[in-house]
Formats: C-alpha cells, sequence, structure tokens
C-alpha cells in the first residue's frame, strides 16, 4: 500500500515538474516576444517623432 501512493506521489510530482519546465520555455518565448514588441514601438515612436519634426520645420518655414 504505501509503495502504491508513493508511486502515485512520485507520478504527480512528475507530472509537475514537467508541467512547470513548459511555463518557463512558455514565459522565456514570451518575453523574448514583449521584447521584441518594444522595440517595434520604440522604432515607430522615433519615426514619429521625426515627421513630427518635419512637420514643424515645415509650420517654421511656411511662417516666414
Amino acid at each position: 500500500m504505501p509503495s502504491e501512493i508513493f508511486a502515485e506521489l512520485e507520478q504527480k510530482l512528475d507530472s509537475l515538474i514537467e508541467e512547470v519546465e513548459t511555463l518557463r520555455l512558455e514565459i522565456s518565448e514570451l518575453k523574448a516576444v514583449r521584447d521584441g514588441l518594444q522595440r517595434e514601438q520604440a522604432e515607430t515612436e522615433a519615426r514619429l517623432q521625426q515627421l513630427l519634426g518635419k512637420f514643424a520645420r515645415l509650420d517654421e518655414s511656411a511662417g516666414l
């Protein structure tokens, strides 16, 4: 009887360990995606700032 309980416990622990490892991989992948999105956002913001700067120069030259 106790050996059956230990076998069941061991099986559940193995299952939990596998699940934790899977979740860690998913977290790692999600962090990589997040980092890529943050870089993309920063690039987009920089491009928008450049465009706004061009509009500002047009406004300045139109006022002259």
